[in-house]
């Protein structure tokens, strides 16, 4: 079961020297605790959605988890306020991936960003979450979202990881500004490309190019600038 996204509030509208009783959709905040074989835990606020990802996704960004082969058991409990996480450890250690050389047109980079921006319709009614999306190497894309972008973040990672999708030939888009954490997530799962509408931090642009990803920010219409690694973007097509 999953918790409504959105709710309806009481609010008075101001417009000049007008004030006018009414309702807005705001989105739910969603305390979540995640307990780790009964002796670590985490406190997340998130949107209620997608919560088996997200838990997956933020604990192999937080290096928790290798794999998603790794997570033995996920449960909730009634309420959905509390996940327990069993872990299996790895019978051998496996080498972490590493970011393909894929390339992609600035035409197709440009539509991936477009798709993004459009992807939520709770943003579009609220303005109170992030989205984020994934193009797959077939072309087709994903998209998450929550009212923090990098639970997004971890919401699309933690489904690439339970759908065994390789992370390492696909791209990342997301609409907003680009810090250091934000890349470290990207890093983690390997991701090639970076896409955002916002603006990157220099940290983000040292762990970009540190780990070879390439990075895009202020992609707006057919424009962007490329921060990291831009031989993967190819500008004439």
């Amino acid at each position: 079961m999953t918790d409504a996204l959105s709710v309806l509030c009481d609010v008075v509208h101001v417009s000049r020297s007008t004030d006018t009783p009414g309702q807005d959709e705001v989105v739910v905040e969603h305390p979540l605790r995640v307990e780790i074989d009964g002796t670590d835990s985490l406190l997340l606020s998130c949107s209620p959605a997608h919560l088996e990802e997200l838990v997956t996704g933020n604990l192999f960004c937080r290096g928790y988890l290798s794999s998603a082969g790794e997570l033995h058991t996920l449960s909730f409990s009634p309420d959905r306020h509390t996940a327990y996480v069993t872990r299996t450890p790895a019978t051998a250690p496996s080498a972490p991936d590493r970011p393909e050389d894929i390339r992609l047109p600035a035409s197709a980079a440009y539509a991936i960003m477009g798709r993004n921006l459009s992807a939520s319709a709770l943003f579009q009614r609220t303005g109170g979450v992030h989205c984020v999306s994934l193009s797959l190497p077939d072309g087709s894309l994903i998209s998450r979202e929550d009212l923090a972008r990098h639970n997004a973040v971890d919401k699309i990672i933690g489904h690439a990881l339970l759908h065994h999708i390789p992370l390492c030939r696909c791209v990342l888009a997301v609409s907003g500004r680009l810090s250091a954490d934000m890349m470290e997530k990207a890093a983690r799962a390997a991701i090639p490309i970076v896409l955002s509408k916002g603006a990157p931090t220099d940290r983000a642009i040292q762990l970009a190019r540190a780990h070879g990803i390439t990075l895009a920010g202020f992609i707006r219409g057919e424009r962007m600038n490329l921060y990291a690694c831009p031989e993967r973007i190819d500008p004439a097509r």
